[in-house]
């Protein structure tokens, strides 16, 4: 691999994949407008790039960081350039089957340039919710009861035929909430089923089942500028709007278009949120601010075990750089762990607030204090 002299200036490779790129490529491959449109959401921050590229540039000039934006599509072109000159690659989306950002990763190995976020076994791995899950739970990570089915074959995972329900059903390589409507959470296995087959037949995608969890979605964010991990987290419980499709119960991929749409929680959007209508201002609730002045009762224990669950998935799928995981919080204050990100939206709310209330930086100062730890780390041969 390329050495990379992080006290000199060098250039950041960021590569994103564009939403309307990928509709494109969606529909040429037999997926209808419509469908293609629904998936390519999950690239939203994408949209929003071109709005913070200039402030992101200047941000990381003034670290001697020159910034160059390219597509997938590009970066072969973009590697001799690349190479010829110190360059660190950051594949800004992930994606396996229907995005192609887990291919960055991949290219900048073969060139030998290093990568910032993390390798491409992790991105292949966080666009299988079953696999991931599984893995997790193999490291002693408490996961709701899970199984696997295509269509309505069962494939592999728990017995739900054992369980009365209810079960939440989701597609399993898709993220962004795309596949989860108002019904998608089911009485009955019967009822479960129907919903894999809507999955495969929409989608074309294995489903995942789950025993449903009453409870709020809880964002765990990470950038990491040094010293140790727990620190340097955001543990941030999503706040129920009853303005959402199921009054809060959870997040549908409406709400989600939403939330992607957020910059901020006071009502701002970027470039993907101008193009839709809002429909609530995303409200989080810092859970360490909550555990210090005593306002839910065993606060202090919940965000201690979520901590301990991040550094060991963090171990365990070589996590670095920036990541987020999803835990459900029970309504007794269980946390259970749902899925992870490796290239988490750094463009909308949840990101930004994170790096401000943690951090207490701007996305431009605090990338460059991360991007300047790569070379730290072990080379991958």
């Amino acid at each position: 691999m390329t050495a990379v002299r992080t006290d000199l200036p060098f250039r950041l490779a960021l590569v994103a994949e564009p939403e309307a790129a990928c509709a494109g490529r969606l529909r040429q491959s037999g997926f209808c407008d419509d469908i293609a449109r629904e998936i390519a959401v999950y690239l939203a921050q994408a949209t929003d790039l071109p709005g913070i590229a200039d402030d992101l540039a200047r941000d990381l000039a003034r670290h001697g960081i020159t910034l160059d934006i390219a597509t997938p599509d590009e970066m072969p072109g973009r590697l001799p350039a690349w190479t010829a000159e110190p360059t660190i690659v950051w594949a800004m989306t992930d994606g396996l089957a229907y995005f192609r950002g887990s291919t960055v990763a991949a290219l900048a190995r073969l060139a030998g340039l290093p990568v910032y976020g993390c390798g491409a076994q992790a991105q292949h791995l966080c666009q299988d919710k079953f696999a991931s899950g599984m893995l997790a739970r193999s490291a002693g990570l408490r996961t709701p009861a899970t199984a696997l089915y295509e269509g309505d074959d069962f494939i592999a995972g728990d017995d739900m035929s054992a369980l009365s329900g209810p079960f939440f059903v989701k597609p399993n390589r898709l993220g962004a909430k795309t596949g989860v409507f108002a019904d998608s959470l089911a009485d009955g296995l019967p009822a479960a089923l129907a919903l894999c087959r809507r999955i495969e037949e929409r989608y074309c995608d294995r489903a995942v089942v789950q025993a449903y969890i009453p409870g709020s979605d809880v964002r765990v964010s990470a950038m990491d500028l040094g010293g140790p991990l727990a620190p340097q987290l955001g543990i941030a419980r999503m706040m129920k709007d009853p303005r959402s499709e199921t009054g809060g119960a959870f997040l549908t991929m409406r709400d989600n278009e939403t939330l992607s749409g957020s910059r901020d929680l006071v009502g701002g959007v970027g470039g993907f949120g101008a193009q839709r209508a809002m429909a609530f201002a995303p409200a989080m609730a810092d859970m360490r601010a909550e555990a210090a002045r005593g306002e839910r009762e065993g606060a202090p224990r919940t965000v201690r075990e979520i901590e301990t669950m991040t550094d060991r998935l963090a171990r365990l799928l070589g996590l670095r750089d920036y990541f987020s995981l999803d835990i459900r919080l029970g309504d007794d204050g269980t946390p259970w762990f749902l899925e992870f990100e490796t290239c988490p939206a750094i463009t909308i709310y949840d990101f930004q607030t994170y790096l401000s209330t943690i951090h207490r930086r701007g996305l431009g100062d605090a990338l460059a204090a991360s991007l300047k730890r790569v070379p730290e780390r072990k080379a991958e041969l």
